[in-house]
């Protein structure tokens, strides 16, 4: 059955960061703590404490199947720096923390515009993101930004209350359009959550490696495996 409908994540698959997002971040926690007079916290504490709260996240992520927002991952952080702010200022640190992805450091990967401009013309195209400190809400902007209209809708962990591999995000991509999950072929970039959820779910799969290529451990490989996306309207078209 022909494919109708081309589903895309987020993160390593239409978007990557030229550095490291966690420099920004510490300058902005950094920024805030100045602000309400906190002293005595180092840069060095900040990275260490990110980085044991994304361990924290990257857990629940995996068992649970669920991603924490903006204000649960800063609470971890918060916590382990053994920092109290004030709950306004706490609220603007988290939109600043998420504004980040609008610097210049987050940006298409190479040729994936020209690709969807290419795809919509024949395709209904969708998002499913696992999504991380930046929502569903400032995502959809950079969509906007690079993509226009192109796609027509966007799932994200955030507001489904659930991530990649849960069932029940590739079923809304199902209940969303319509469409049968043979119709239906997803590009990611991880094993552990694109390419088995779309398998469980029936659909195709690609994994693309142009952003990162990590090891299986032991997780089935897709169905198609690109480094370029300029290999991909041909495999769409062989499916």
């Amino acid at each position: 059955m022909a494919i109708t409908v081309v589903t895309f994540d987020f993160w390593g698959t239409l978007y990557r960061n030229i550095n490291s997002l966690k420099h920004e971040r510490k300058d902005r926690i950094q920024h805030c703590f100045s602000q309400a007079g906190i002293t005595g916290i180092t840069d060095a504490m900040i990275y260490a404490a990110m980085e044991r709260s994304w361990v924290i996240w990257d857990d629940i992520w995996r068992r649970e199947h669920r991603t924490l927002d903006v204000h649960d991952f800063m609470a971890l952080v918060l916590k382990d720096l053994g920092v109290v702010l004030p709950k306004g200022l706490l609220s603007e640190l988290c939109e600043v923390l998420q504004q980040a992805i609008f610097t210049g450091n987050t940006v298409a990967t190479d040729h994936v515009i020209e690709v969807v401009q290419q795809l919509s013309r024949t395709k209904q195209l969708g998002i499913i993101s696992d999504t991380g400190v930046s929502s569903g809400r400032y995502l959809r902007q950079l969509i906007e930004r690079d993509h226009g209209s192109r796609f027509s809708f966007g799932l994200y962990s955030d507001e489904l209350g659930m991530s990649k591999p849960a069932p029940g995000v590739f079923q809304a991509v199902l209940d969303r359009t319509g469409c049968k999950a043979d119709q239906v072929v997803h590009i990611g970039d991880l094993l552990h959550t694109d390419v088995i959820g779309a398998r469980q779910a029936g659909m195709h799969s690609v994994r693309y490696t142009g952003v990162r290529d990590i090891p299986s451990f032991g997780y089935p490989e897709a169905d198609y495996v690109i480094s370029d996306y300029r290999q991909l309207c041909a495999i769409i078209e062989e499916i």
